[in-house]
């Protein structure tokens, strides 16, 4: 068995969501290039996970941390 990365990932220009199984398991990142499209896909995913709302990412930083 091998080790985890340590390297930081690196997140591309656009919205981002973070979607897990209700009952646990480890979280993953979507993103679209708009909001609104984001908020589509946060209407798909939440009646069956947990979705949390991350916010638009550009150049490594959080714009928008808001929903």
């Amino acid at each position: 068995m091998s080790r985890a990365s340590s390297k930081k990932v690196n997140l591309k220009d656009g919205f981002y969501i973070e979607v897990s199984n209700r009952l646990g398991g480890s979280p993953i990142k979507l993103s679209r290039p708009s909001k609104s499209e984001v908020l589509m896909l946060m209407k798909q995913h939440q009646k069956s996970k947990n979705v949390k709302y991350i916010g638009q990412i550009e150049n490594q930083v959080n714009i928008d941390n808001k929903l």
